[in-house]
């Protein structure tokens, strides 16, 4: 590639970064990768940066994700890297009515 300057062609900076998108994901994809990433205690251990990780996407991102998790009360924060789903049943139990 190159770029003009006036009458002249130059070529463009060859340390250019290349563009990185990062991956859309919401509170939904987030908790179903969560989900099945769980102990059978209901113990996910992970955070941020391992969520950031599965969906390529930023930390702050993640971390956003995260917080709106715990606001919906669908996780609990027990430790920096390790977290408990609220309403947590075995994967295989059928909910109670």
């Amino acid at each position: 590639m190159y770029a003009r300057s006036g009458s002249k062609r130059q070529p463009l900076a060859a340390k250019r970064e290349p563009m990185r998108r990062k991956k859309y994901f919401d509170w939904e994809q987030a908790f179903h990768f969560i989900w099945q990433n769980t102990d059978g205690d209901g113990i996910w251990r992970g955070d941020a940066v391992s969520l950031a990780e599965e969906f390529d996407a930023l930390e702050d991102d993640a971390e956003s994700i995260l917080d709106e998790l715990r606001e919906r009360r669908l996780i609990e924060k027990l430790d920096a890297r390790t977290h408990f789903l609220s309403k947590w049943r075995e994967k295989d139990d059928p909910p109670s009515n």
